[in-house]
Formats: C-alpha cells, sequence, structure tokens
C-alpha cells in the first residue's frame, strides 16, 4: 500500500528548512508628515523600513524610538532622496534602549541639540545625514549616554559614519560619547565613528566646544574601545582641544585633521592610540580674546596627552604653529599620580608613553616636553614623564629648537630617531643620546613629504573620501 504524505506537514517542513529573513517580510512603509512617521514608528517590527518623502519635518520635540529590531532585520528610518527630508524646529531624534535602528539620509536643521541621542542604546547606524542645525542654545548635535537613573543599561557598539557636521558656533560638540552612572562610571563602549566630515566649529571658547569628546574625568578610567577612524576634520576651532579623549583603550586612527587651531588631547583616561593620523596645519595662526581679557595666540597643535600607556605611532605633522600646550607633542608634565587621592580632572602624570615611526615637517615646534605650566590656573605641575620610549621618528625643521626640554623625562630611552635641522633651526640645547643628526631625504609625493623610514599607509583625505556622497 502506498502511504501519501500529508502535504501540511510537507509544507510545515519546507517551512523550518528556510532562513528566518525568508520568511519575514521586509515592511516598507512611506510616510510624508510627523503624524504619519510617528504613527509608522508605533507600528514598527523589525524589519519596517519608513520611507520619509521629500519636505519638512517638525517634531515640536522628542521623537522616541524605543523598538528592539535585529541585525537581520533591523528598522530603517531613512530619506527617499538623500538630504531631500529636512528635520526642522524643535526637532529630536532620542532613542531609549532602542536596538539595530538605522537613521539615514536626513538633512537636520533642528533648534535645539542633541539631534540625535541614543540612551542606553545597541547597534544604531546614524549614517549618511547631513546636520546644519539652527542652533539656539548650547547642546551638541549628537550625543550617546546612558538612561538617567538606570545605573545597568549601557550604550554600545554604535556606528556614526559617512555624515556631514559643518557649522557650529554654541558650546557643545558634534559628538558626545558619555556612559552609565555606576559605582564605578562606564562609558559607553565599542562605538565607531568614520568616514565623516567635520567642519568650521568655532569661533574658540575657553572650553566646551570640541568637535568630538569621548568621555568626560568621572569615566576617564573606563574602558570605552572607541574606534574614531578615517575623517575629515578641517577647522575645528571652537575648544584648546579640537577632540579630546577622556576614557581608555579608545583608537584614533587614519583621520585627516586640516588648520585644525588647538590640539588632539588624550585629556584622561590610560592606553588609548592615536596611528597613522595625517595632521596638517598649513601654518595657520589665530587669535583669541579670554574673559580675564587677556589675548592669546592661537596656534595649530598635533597631540596633547596625559596618562598611562599612551601609544602615538606612524602619523604625520606638517606646517603646525603651536607651542606649549599646542606643540606638535605636548608633552608636559603632570599635577596628581594616579592614587594619590586627587580628582580625576587633574593632569596625571605621563607613564609609559610609546611615540614612535611619526614624521614631522616645518612646524613651529616639534617635541616640547616637561613644560610646567607657566602658572596656569594658579598650579605649577612638577611631575615630569615617566617611562617613555621615543622610537625611529623623523623630525625636519626650519624653525626654533626641534627637541625643547623643559624637564627631563625620568627613565625614558631614545633609540633610532633622525633629526635636520634648516634654516638656523638646532636640534636641541640638550644633549639627547638617540638622535642622529642627519638628513633623511624626504621625498615628495604630491602634498605629502615622505619618509623612506616612516611608510605611511594612506593618503590624506579630501571631501570625496568622507561625507553623505562618499563611495
Amino acid at each position: 500500500m502506498t502511504t501519501v504524505p500529508n502535504l501540511r506537514s510537507l509544507y510545515t517542513c519546507l517551512l523550518l528548512l528556510l532562513p528566518l529573513a525568508s520568511i519575514t517580510a521586509q515592511t516598507r512603509i512611506e510616510v510624508g508628515t510627523t503624524k504619519g512617521l510617528r504613527n509608522a514608528l508605533e507600528k514598527a517590527r523589525p524589519g519596517t523600513n519608513i520611507i520619509l518623502s521629500d519636505g519638512a519635518y517638525d517634531f515640536g520635540g522628542e521623537l522616541k524610538i524605543a523598538t528592539r529590531a535585529t541585525k537581520e532585520l533591523p528598522v530603517t528610518i531613512a530619506a527617499k532622496h538623500r538630504g531631500k527630508a529636512t528635520l526642522v524646529g524643535d526637532s529630536r531624534i532620542v532613542l531609549v534602549a532602542a536596538e539595530h535602528i538605522i537613521v539615514e539620509g536626513l538633512n537636520f536643521e533642528s533648534t535645539n541639540g542633541p539631534a540625535v541621542e541614543l540612551r542606553a542604546s545597541s547597534h544604531v547606524r546614524i549614517s549618511r545625514n547631513t546636520f546644519h542645525l539652527k542652533e539656539t542654545q548650547r547642546g551638541s548635535w549628537i550625543l550617546i549616554d546612558g538612561i538617567k537613573g538606570d545605573s545597568v543599561r549601557l550604550s554600545h557598539h554604535n556606528r556614526i559614519d559617512h555624515n556631514q557636521f559643518e557649522r557650529k558656533s554654541k558650546l557643545g560638540n558634534f559628538i558626545t560619547i558619555e556612559g552609565t552612572m555606576r559605582a564605578q562610571p562606564q562609558v559607553s563602549q565599542y562605538d565607531r565613528i568614520d568616514h565623516n566630515l567635520f567642519a568650521d566649529i568655532g569661533p574658540r571658547v575657553e572650553n566646551v566646544l570640541e568637535a568630538i569628546r569621548v568621555g568626560s574625568a568621572e569615566y576617564s578610567l573606563s574602558s570605552g574601545f572607541t574606534i574614531m577612524e578615517d575623517n575629515l576634520f578641517e577647522r575645528c576651532d571652537g575648544d584648546p582641544e579640537y577632540i579630546s579623549i577622556k576614557s581608555s583603550d579608545d583608537t584614533i586612527r587614519n583621520n585627516t585633521f586640516r588648520e585644525c587651531l588647538g590640539s588632539l588631547s588624550l585629556r584622561h583616561g590610560n592606553r588609548n592610540t592615536v596611528e597613522g593620523n595625517y595632521v596638517l596645519g598649513n601654518n595657520r595662526t589665530g587669535s583669541f580674546l579670554d574673559s580675564t581679557g587677556k589675548t592669546w595666540k592661537l596656534g595649530t597643535g598635533g597631540v596633547r596627552f596625559y596618562g598611562t600607556g599612551m601609544r602615538i605611532i606612524n602619523n604625520y605633522f606638517e606646517g603646525l604653529t603651536g607651542k606649549k600646550w599646542d606643540a606638535t607633542f605636548a608633552i608636559t608634565s603632570g599635577n596628581a599620580e594616579y592614587g594619590d587621592g586627587k580628582p580625576l580632572t587633574k593632569h596625571f602624570r605621563i607613564r609609559d608613553a610609546v611615540i614612535a615611526s611619526n614624521t614631522l615637517v616645518n612646524n613651529a615646534s616639534n617635541f616640547e616636553i616637561g613644560y610646567d605650566g607657566g602658572g596656569f590656573q594658579g598650579n605649577w605641575w612638577h611631575l615630569p614623564p615617566v617611562g617613555m620610549r621615543i622610537e625611529n621618528n623623523v623630525i625636519v625643521g626650519n624653525q626654533d629648537t626641534l627637541i625643547k626640554v623643559f624637564a627631563q623625562p625620568l627613565n625614558s630611552t631614545w633609540k633610532n630617531n633622525v633629526a635636520w635641522p634648516t634654516a638656523g633651526a638646532v636640534v636641541s640645547r640638550f644633549p639627547v643620546d638617540g638622535v642622529r643628526v642627519v638628513d633623511p631625504k624626504l621625498v615628495k609625493e604630491g602634498a605629502i613629504w615622505r619618509s623612506p623610514h616612516q611608510p605611511l599607509r594612506f593618503r590624506p583625505l579630501t571631501r570625496k573620501d568622507v561625507g553623505p556622497d562618499a563611495k
């Protein structure tokens, strides 16, 4: 007797063999009004694509998103035509404990920041948007943090990529990353900022106008593992620190900084890496009148850092005009030691830094070591760097002193460095072992001088490489 299989059972078996994504329908909802957008979000499930028609959208406050989607089936909120759906008025997108959300192709012209805020959210992607906020008050444009009063949930694994940020003048940052307040505060973790354009933030104020701030003093001993790579920064002048890193175990690599007044500052934290960046000053300078009536001459700077275990390797610095605080390598003394009970806002002594395989060409300053602060804010800093390794760097300079030592670093080594002073410059006023005075015979490749000893891995970025329209 021949048995005929049960067709319903057979159909069920076939469904079980199919991938979940193939049997879960993607839903596309096109909206043209703020009300339509809110309704679509209320109904959104994993796999929902909400498409905004061209036009202006005014939320009149927060548009909250708390959807938890999946990697395979994210929820997407995107412009039908990139840059043609514009958020105006008091329009803010706030993601609360959301997961796997994509915000893409929008034009932000809101009056108040944050334009996008992530509260204890993860795997959120903010991509190919344009941020030109019409600011009326202080605030960052993107903020990643926790949920007030919630000491458990944490933001993590978010990506901000291929966006354009331009023309910010009110206090705050283009991007701020903070975290969750616990007994031991924890900064957001594993976020990535890549392929963005950051331009024209300023004019200079005394504080709180960095292009990007990652962490704060209270989060500085927590590991963020933030990666900031392949971004272009132009004329980011608003703060003495155009980048301020205030957490641990972060990486800043393969970025290009052009004509930014101030410094890339590893202000708090430990074990951060600055690698493969181009820092190009084009001999630009500026001035700033502070709140006491003193006028400061501003210069384009390189890297200023504090803390333990920093690695600054394989970077290129040219045409920088800053000195002391804004020297190409501002390796100041400190005014505190970890474990001495002083507030985390202090400038902690530099320990065990590695500065290797960098190329420095025609900067107003190059290495400045042990500066004591000159009485800044009533302080004199008397804790010189300890345990540094300075190796395989090439310095070519036509100004002043290539290696300026205010206070001798302790237990530190110089090895296989090359210095070549020109046009009346000198190597150092103190003997420095591990520095050979020899022409490194730099070779011009495009606009960059290449050293055969430090082959850089990529070229300087241009606007074609970043932003909403980049490949």
